[in-house]
């Protein structure tokens, strides 16, 4: 059994809801807990359980929050998948939908796929830069054809580099600028977080301090 948790994105400046990331869960031993394998649930079913999720929220938040939703670099090139977003994003009014990749895909593969979600305006933001995506040419040929990018403090702490956490976050706020990228501060825990993520001009913040993953409710 699958659904879709949900973890708010909040302004940096304002400190008010901004968005949602939907984050797959699976009902395993009892508990529901990230699945091994984000490919195992089918993209249409995955898509359907994601629509009332985002009715849900979109019903209680006229204001239209972000919604945001992962795929790896295999579902992102992949013909199915891509209908299926586009058909979510028709599906929704006034749905404002962010793609999170997981991976980074190749130039080919940018050149070939981003012009069928630009043409039904689904914005595009690069996860986990600094760490699962660190600073390469693939990285580097990737930016221009995002909208923003991810930095997850959290990967810092849980690969106990935390000494590096302050040089890849000037780096990465360098590279949102020359890039023209909105800049997501992940991982925040506490208001010494909030702090630092204000001070490098992040657009949203996101992480325990405000919520954990957990289903979505009515507010």
């Amino acid at each position: 059994m699958y659904r879709f948790f949900v973890q708010p994105q909040i302004n940096a400046v304002t400190q008010k809801l901004a968005g949602y990331e939907l984050l797959l869960r699976s009902y395993c031993h009892d508990y529901w807990v990230t699945p091994t394998d984000f490919t195992a649930l089918p993209m249409d079913q995955q898509v359907s359980l994601s629509y009332q999720e985002i009715t849900n929220i979109l019903k209680d938040h006229p204001d239209n929050p972000e919604i945001s939703f992962n795929l790896n670099r295999k579902q992102f090139m992949d013909p199915q998948t891509i209908g299926h977003m586009i058909h979510l994003k028709k599906s929704i009014k006034h749905l404002q939908l962010t793609v999170e990749l997981t991976e980074t895909p190749s130039l080919a593969e940018l050149h070939r796929y981003v012009p069928l979600y630009r043409s039904f305006h689904i914005q595009l933001s690069l996860d986990d830069v600094g760490t699962d995506n660190q600073w390469c040419p693939a990285v580097q040929a990737a930016l221009p054809f995002m909208d923003s990018i991810k930095f997850a403090m959290q990967n810092f702490r849980l690969q106990h580099r935390q000494a590096d956490l302050m040089d890849s976050l000037n780096a990465w706020r360098k590279i949102a600028d020359m890039y023209q990228l909105d800049l997501t501060v992940e991982g925040v825990e506490n208001e010494d977080d909030v702090a630092l993520a204000q001070q490098y001009n992040a657009q949203m913040t996101q992480g325990y301090f405000y919520s954990k993953p957990v289903p979505y409710c009515a507010e």
